[in-house]
């Protein structure tokens, strides 16, 4: 009989999705959508991301008045929220650790230029490559470069820390952008039975038009995550070769 927003509620929550199972506990939404749902079109969004850091801001996921359905958004808001700052962060380190190397590269730093300058100055001390699938790590004793070094050998270890916590941002990053876009995924084929769902939640009047405004713009927000996710992919596959590159450099030193 079409959309049922009322105050009874005398249906059990579909299993056709993880979405939906467990307890469906209500709470009032007040962010003022429009009075129908079918009202509702989408806006529209940007598809491309400028820059390395630009354009990762998405909208913040709608609460639902259905608790399960609320607290999958707000996770998956919080799985992207974390990607895009370990993403950020590893742009913050990068741009640490090549800035150090401005004047000797004439401001153009390219890691494979930074990587030879750092080892001269390090001198005599050993420097030791960890290689895992998706980050670099340099290992190195801080009493041994503070003797050979060839430069103050603080910065020299301010350099070679931002490497390497620039290295475990990426690995981060790439580890875990799949399974998140895989989540993503999931959500996104399920969008028609989540709207079933809140149909037959028969929410009262003043709520079920809010509820299925609300779950269509969630279901816009994670699309554009994930369109987010393959851009930082991208680019974060780019600078990861461009490490495993430029990290052969550490062996000039070796004797």
């Amino acid at each position: 009989m079409g959309c049922c927003f009322s105050s009874e509620n005398g249906l059990e929550p579909s299993s056709t999705s993880s979405l939906l199972n467990g307890p469906q506990r209500k709470y009032v939404d007040n962010t003022g959508p429009p009075s129908s749902a079918r009202q509702y079109r989408p806006p529209h969004r940007k598809d491309t991301i400028p820059g390395d850091d630009d354009g990762l801001v998405v909208s913040k996921m709608k609460p639902i008045v259905i608790q399960s359905m609320n607290k999958t958004f707000q996770d998956h808001e919080k799985l992207y929220n974390d990607i895009s700052k370990s993403y950020q962060d590893m742009l913050n380190e990068l741009h640490c650790f090549k800035s150090a190397f401005d004047k000797e590269t004439s401001g153009i730093p390219e890691m494979t230029k930074c990587v030879r300058i750092l080892v001269h100055r390090c001198g005599k001390t050993s420097l030791e490559v960890e290689r895992r699938k998706n980050c670099v790590q340099v290992i190195f004793s801080e009493q041994t470069l503070m003797k050979n070094s060839l430069k103050d050998p603080q910065e020299i270890i301010s350099s070679l820390q931002h490497f390497n916590s620039m290295n475990k941002h990426l690995e981060k990053v790439l580890e875990r952008s799949h399974s998140i876009q895989n989540s993503i995924n999931i959500l996104l084929k399920d969008e028609e039975s989540i709207q079933r769902q809140v149909t037959k939640e028969c929410l009262p009047a003043d709520q079920g038009p809010g509820a299925m405004y609300n779950v269509k713009e969630n279901m816009r927000t994670l699309e554009q995550m994930l369109k987010n996710i393959d851009v930082i992919k991208e680019k974060s596959d780019a600078k990861l070769k461009d490490v495993i590159e430029s990290s052969k450099g550490f062996f000039e030193n070796a004797e």
